[in-house]
């Protein structure tokens, strides 16, 4: 025999077993008890069997009450419910309402301005198309000082993330500054 009976590893894990399933019975026994014997009412102080139940709304969900804040007066409240507001449309509005939303894409038709005394009636708005000045790049002037730019520039663009910012600045104001060529040269934005 290699050892004592009680110290064998199937004698270990057999009484690990037995333990953990009379632990296991035990739990289920005592939480039975607990749930038998839980208390019917809440121990709360000021609160008696007697006392109304608390409103609840058409979900069964208990209504809380609105706490307290700053009135417009300055006073602490709680602030009365605002008037219900009738969204319902009449039938009188309905037709202005749907000229009002067939007419907004027909350019053609009247415009109409509403004011506080009534309405007036407005020619059409003649759309007018927004033309930029349109500069083809290598047709500026053909300035002396412009290949020694467009190369700083180009040399600018090679920098780091930081460096480049700081780079055109200074070469913008080297060049674009001192020929006054702000917006008549590719790279001088106008000011």
């Amino acid at each position: 025999m290699k050892g004592n009976l009680l110290m064998s590893w199937r004698f270990l894990f057999i009484s690990l077993l037995i333990f953990a399933g009379l632990a296991t019975w035990g739990g289920i026994q005592a939480g039975e008890w607990l749930i038998a014997h839980t208390p019917t009412t809440a121990n709360i102080p000021n609160v008696s069997e007697f006392d109304p139940p608390p409103q609840v709304d058409q979900f069964g969900r208990p209504v809380l009450r609105q706490p307290q804040q700053p009135l417009m007066s300055g006073a602490q409240g709680v602030p009365e419910k605002p008037a219900g507001i009738d969204w319902a449309i009449e039938a009188s509005q309905k037709s202005d309402i749907l000229t009002a939303s067939s007419s907004q894409y027909n350019p053609n038709a009247n415009i109409t301005i509403g004011t506080a005394s009534g309405r007036i009636d407005a020619a059409p708005l003649q759309a007018t198309p927004i033309t930029r000045p349109t500069q083809v790049p290598g047709t500026s002037a053909g300035y002396p000082w412009e290949p020694a730019f467009h190369r700083a520039v180009a040399h600018c663009r090679t920098l780091g993330f930081f460096e480049r910012p700081t780079c055109l600045g200074k070469v913008r104001e080297q060049y674009c500054g001192a020929n006054n060529a702000w917006g008549k040269v590719k790279d001088c934005p106008e000011r």
